[in-house]
């Protein structure tokens, strides 16, 4: 795999980036008219290697990997302090999902916790009692990159997107995509697109709405 190590700069503008091949060692340069920081929860440490800022605010989401299928339609229920929690059928599995807490660590190491899994399984159990009978084969975590807002619960943050123009950082030549949820993705991909176009005086309709 590759690792981004830096910018190459002319002047202040953003003129390509330098790589390492955590494989072999070996080091190397692009170049390009344009760079777009898309690193979801590591978005501001790339964009810090610009001396660029952008501010999220991660959750952390956990899922659950059942052993059988527990049914052929999905659930939906309260847990405890009241969130939505569902389980649905996924081929031979049911997931069970999912949490939302804020985050503070390496998001290279987000694990799962007992008190976690405990959450999800008292959930379904309120409304499944023989939930506990499946037995857990997998479980998952992630980090939302989610828009950094002070004073707000985790479920209450906006899952809106932003695309930022880092030249107001002194960084001309990166863009950065924050924020949104994978069910957004096609607009995510059509705003940050259009910024890139504005920037590089490129004028062509977005088509992908359609095709």
């Amino acid at each position: 795999w590759t690792a981004l190590t830096g910018f190459i700069r002319e002047g202040a503008r953003v003129v390509g980036v330098s790589l390492r091949d955590e494989l072999s060692g070996e080091r190397y340069e692009l170049r390009c008219k344009l760079v777009i920081n898309c690193a979801g929860p590591w978005a501001p440490k790339v964009a810090a290697l610009a001396d660029a800022e952008v501010k999220l605010r991660p959750a952390k989401g956990v899922h659950l990997v059942l052993d059988r299928r527990v049914g052929n339609t999905g659930l939906i229920c309260n847990a405890v302090d009241g969130r939505q929690v569902f389980i649905i059928p996924h081929e031979n599995t049911s997931f069970i999902g999912t949490t939302d807490d804020d985050y503070y660590g390496d998001p290279d190491r987000v694990d799962v916790s007992e008190d976690e899994i405990e959450y999800l399984l008292w959930a379904i159990e309120s409304v499944w009692p023989e939930v506990r009978r499946a037995r857990i084969v997998k479980t998952i975590a992630g980090l939302r990159p989610t828009l950094f807002e002070r004073a707000k619960y985790e479920d209450d943050l906006t899952r809106d997107h932003r695309v930022i123009d880092h030249a107001k950082d002194g960084a001309p030549g990166l863009l950065t995509l924050a924020g949104g949820k994978l069910a957004a993705y096609r607009v995510m991909a059509e705003d940050t697109t259009d910024a890139a176009c504005d920037l590089l005086n490129i004028k062509a309709p977005c088509r992908t709405r359609q095709t």
